[in-house]
């Protein structure tokens, strides 16, 4: 073998079977390489391994998974069966399961090492797995000759062209020197968040090759450990992208329309907050039916709404989405917004927009997607993540958030610098007039865009959303409270301003 293919043979990737594993480490553990994966009891390690072997095997490979544990194979198998990845037809063939209790116990760290080495040459595995190194650890004479051990089965299985993990409850310093011995260490914890318990994972060293620093979360389910990079170390570039000034994508909705010389630039992230109730889904739908008119996919993501709720709330507004989500031209998805990773979300949401060729998509509920265990600190980052990588894949986004005040003149949020982030902010709230609450709506903000500041009334009703003239009750624009006119002029002011509404709420004031 010349230096070339020995530069390419040990350049040579093993997957994880886990594709967010394989993120972090640029494309899988290297070829020949012994790896130490580290983590308390109950953090998924004896999952992970078994994960390696039968995706391992399921791609031709062979694998040999030993353990020291004194739990029988029969009861790791019971508890992996409900894994999607376990295959009973492999184990016996290309995937061997090995104990090595007895001989550790009754020959010391050799009768181990003389046990792995004959499986890794009988079997010719090129994947193997030692769980329950905490044992062998135990039982060497010392540090010294632990440390030795570690060194001469990483040497041997690099030889033999086997990839080897090792798996230990060890939740030592990494600087400890037994983490030399090895090419790479990979921590799994559980960390507490109030009532929540939260699984990271960090890679803590990765010896030569690059990788995604920092911690990750993941869970466990029927694919066995899903590992969620964090979006904005998987996505840190800005997009590069060809700008279209002169398209607008609107809502449907004439007079709005109009406020923003013809609706938002292609490509571009919207955020439309409001009150409790006062139309943030309607407009979203709105959108999302214009585009659909227009032959353009969209793609609803919510978490309050059913999809047959969804409908018919549009429905009772005179907006049917039916026949838009019987064509697929229309994609509704709902999630319960309870125990969900934001990271996970986002990885979702990114993968339905891109098997559904969406080009416009709403996120109804920007406040649940970005909710705890997001560290506040990450939201920024996160969000402009998420944003630029939908603006890369030529999808225009409109996001929906909740304000805390009711009605009133306050714009306050619980997500502080996301107004920086987005291109688009449109403001919907409330307004006390004489014991009643009009509907009034603002653009506060528009990258690249000339549009029109001016509060506007809007109103709901089976015709649906209606954007009348500038509202011109200024004191009541102004303050967005019910205050007493005693002065002559106000008065005067104020009644005009009432026969200038619509003739039905002329009638209720």
């Amino acid at each position: 073998m010349n230096e070339a293919e020995q530069s390419k043979e040990s350049a040579r990737r093993v997957p994880t079977g886990s594709t967010g594993l394989d993120a972090l480490l640029k494309g899988g553990w290297l070829h020949g390489g012994t790896y130490m994966v580290s983590g308390a009891p109950g953090t998924g390690k004896t999952i992970l391994g078994n994960q390696l072997c039968f995706s391992h095997v399921a791609g031709g490979g062979r694998a040999v998974f030993v353990t020291m544990l004194s739990e029988s194979h029969g009861t790791m198998m019971m508890h992996l069966r409900r894994m999607k990845f376990f295959r009973r037809d492999v184990i016996g063939q290309a995937l061997h399961y090995v104990s090595g209790y007895a001989p550790l116990k009754a020959e010391g760290l050799d009768g181990l090492a003389r046990l792995l080495y004959r499986s890794v040459r009988e079997h010719q595995a090129t994947v193997m797995v030692v769980d329950g190194l905490m044992a062998a650890q135990e039982s060497a004479g010392s540090v010294l000759a632990f440390r030795e051990f570690l060194h001469s089965l990483a040497v041997h299985n690099a030889l033999a062209g086997c990839t080897t993990l090792v798996v230990t409850n060890r939740q030592e310093n990494v600087a400890d020197p037994q983490y030399a011995m090895v090419d790479g260490v990979l921590v799994l914890e559980m960390q507490q968040r109030g009532l929540r318990v939260v699984r990271t994972v960090e890679v803590t060293k990765l010896r030569g090759e690059a990788q995604l620093l920092g911690r990750h979360s993941f869970d466990i389910n029927e694919n066995g450990l899903a590992i969620y990079p964090r979006l904005e170390s998987l996505y840190p570039h800005p997009p590069q992208e060809e700008l279209e000034p002169e398209r607008r994508l609107g809502f449907g909705v004439a007079r709005m329309d109009e406020m923003m010389q013809g609706g938002v630039l292609p490509h571009s992230s919207t955020l439309l907050m409001g009150s409790p109730g006062i139309g943030k889904t309607l407009l979203g739908l709105h959108f999302l039916e214009s585009g659909a008119r227009q032959g353009e996919p969209g793609l609803y993501y919510g978490f309050m709404e059913t999809l047959p709720r969804l409908l018919a709330k549009a429905s009772h507004v005179g907006l049917e989405l039916r026949p838009w989500v019987d064509t697929g031209r229309l994609v509704v998805e709902t999630r319960a917004a309870v125990e969900s990773l934001p990271d996970a979300l986002a990885q979702e949401l990114l993968g339905l927009a891109e098997r559904h060729r969406a080009r416009r998509l709403v996120l109804d509920g920007l406040e649940h997607f970005l909710q705890e265990p997001l560290d506040p600190t990450r939201t920024p980052g996160f969000l402009t993540a998420f944003v630029n990588t939908l603006r890369s894949r030529g999808v225009t986004l409109l996001m929906t958030q909740q304000t805390p005040v009711l009605f009133g003149p306050q714009l306050e949020t619980k997500l502080e610098g996301v107004e920086g982030i987005v291109d688009n902010i449109l403001f919907l709230r409330y307004v006390e007039l004489r014991s009643q609450l009009y509907r009034m709506l603002s653009i506060l903000k528009m990258r690249e865009s000339d549009y029109q500041p001016a509060l506007r009334e809007f109103s709901i009703s089976t015709r649906g959303i209606d954007v009348a003239e500038t509202f011109e009750s200024a004191e009541a624009i102004l303050t967005g409270l019910a205050r007493p006119l005693n002065v002559k002029s106000k008065r005067s002011r104020l009644k005009k301003a009432v026969r200038r509404l619509p003739s039905r709420k002329r009638s209720r004031a």
